[in-house]
């Protein structure tokens, strides 16, 4: 029995290895990218439709509080039962305990009753005294990280 090499057969099967070969790196290339990149809704949008939807609150902007504009998530305001809360969302709790050490440093400890830190979220109350249990878990109900 002779054994006969076919060198176009191996040419043919070296190009669809080939093309296999890029393929699967097109595809992990591919995989890398879109796992990559953010899907969906931000927090701050997630938490902005809850409050509009199923709070039924009006979103303003956060106005003049150079704090809550440099939380890297996004900040809004909000009233709750006639108390105005500004919301600082952070990307990391690192940077949550920031945001609330710099509130503490200008407003001084006064503000610790109206400062809530949930997870990457900073709530800072406006008026003078703690909130109510409802307004605070109104602004909890809608808390996404």
């Amino acid at each position: 029995m002779t054994v006969t090499v076919h060198s176009e057969e191996w040419r043919y099967l070296r190009v669809a290895c080939a093309l296999v070969a890029m393929l699967v790196a097109a595809e992990l290339v591919g995989w890398w990218v879109y796992r990559s990149r953010p899907h969906g809704a931000s927090a701050l949008e997630r938490t902005e439709t809850c409050l509009r939807r199923e709070k039924l609150l009006s979103i303003e902007p956060i106005g003049q509080d150079p704090i809550a504009t440099r939380a890297r998530g996004g900040a809004l305001a909000t009233r709750v039962e006639g108390n105005g809360v500004h919301v600082a969302i952070a990307k990391s709790d690192a940077e949550a305990a920031q945001l609330a050490d710099a509130y503490l440093r200008i407003a001084g400890r006064g503000i610790g009753l109206r400062l809530d830190v949930r997870g990457r979220v900073v709530y800072v109350w406006e008026q003078s005294r703690e909130p109510t249990p409802t307004q605070r878990q109104t602004m909890y109900d809608c808390w996404y990280e």
